[in-house]
């Protein structure tokens, strides 16, 4: 493949021009952004204004579909997904390409974290249940994402004997397919729990001597900051560390292909994929997360925190009471 001063994109080539042009501070994307917020493995040559990088962009969205297929192929780039999507991923490596002046740019990029384990809970539900409702998580899965790899390397799934209303609802049985005799036959959540930090210390994911080992992955805000909180309440157990910080991959999703938040469903369509196994199982739905991870680490994407527990939803759960902008809401 060519290097980027090399390439043959004729509708691109020019942007290279304005890097010794532009010294404007106030333009400096690379210095204002990019530093602060990732780490790369060697020192970057090129530090891209924004003026730059907005010329840019607005040539590769004014290149034909066949021309941006032939561009991806020839960094190696996957073609797959909506036109916006296709255009985001060369913007990405191009803009790379620029700042390391090398082949392959992706090798550049260096990730907070070795392991993301994606989790998806499903919970005790009624239909019109009202803004009080009080969700046992019955399933507990994780996916674990070898992040070097850029693969799912292992998994982990329970379900949870509720203990307030043991007896499941016909809208939850329906909505998640999970069975009465399942949760029937499962250890309460307090066991559940200490099962999944066993499983995490045998493979020394919460090795307190590597902090950035491990990063736990979701779906929006809701497993960690509604249904976990409010089980550890209702089992009258501490809150769990490793869960005070998380990688909202819905958010990562839109922030990194400029697009607006959606649910699994809406950003496998957009990567070009299928939804792989039972919508609302919650080891289906972690499973079809973490392929969305995976893209994403595929792309370019430098997967860190973006959300946590913070004191307003702590107060929430101690309180046991739900604001409506907090209310889960049953989507793709």
């Amino acid at each position: 493949m060519a290097s980027w001063q090399k390439t043959d994109f004729d509708s691109l080539k020019h942007c290279t021009s304005d890097l010794d042009q532009i010294n404007d501070s106030d333009n400096n994307l690379y210095s204002t952004t990019e530093s602060n917020l990732h780490t790369y493995k060697t020192p970057v040559k090129n530090q891209a204004s924004q003026k730059s990088l907005k010329k840019l962009y607005d040539r590769v969205n004014q290149i034909q579909p066949e021309k941006l297929d032939e561009e991806l192929r020839k960094r190696n780039l996957s073609t797959r997904g909506e036109l916006g999507i296709r255009r985001c991923r060369l913007q990405h490596h191009l803009k790379l390409e620029l700042m390391f002046e090398c082949e392959n740019p992706l090798n550049m990029i260096e990730q907070p974290f070795e392991y993301i384990a994606v989790l998806d809970f499903e919970a005790t539900c009624e239909e019109n249940a009202g803004k009080n409702y009080q969700n046992e998580i019955i399933e507990f899965p994780i996916v674990l994402i070898d992040v070097k790899q850029q693969a799912i390397v292992d998994k982990f799934h329970s379900y949870c004997q509720p203990a307030i209303k043991p007896i499941l609802s016909k809208f939850c049985t329906q909505l998640t397919g999970i069975k009465q005799r399942q949760v029937d036959d499962a250890p309460l959540f307090f066991d559940v729990l200490h099962n999944v930090e066993t499983w995490l210390y045998e493979r020394n994911l919460l090795s307190s001597t590597k902090q950035h080992k491990l990063a736990f992955a979701t779906d929006g805000p809701w497993d960690f900051r509604n249904f976990l909180q409010v089980q550890c309440r209702l089992s009258s157990i501490p809150y769990p560390s490793w869960a005070e910080q998380w990688i909202d991959i819905r958010k990562g999703f839109a922030e990194f292909y400029s697009v607006k938040r959606t649910g699994i469903n809406k950003m496998l369509h957009k990567l070009g994929l299928d939804f792989d196994g039972r919508p609302h199982s919650g080891i289906d739905d972690a499973i079809n997360i973490a392929r969305i991870t995976v893209e994403l680490l595929k792309d370019g994407c430098v997967l860190s925190f973006n959300d946590g527990i913070h004191k307003s939803s702590s107060e929430h759960a101690a309180n046991a009471e739900v604001n409506e902008k907090d209310l889960v809401v049953f989507e793709d």
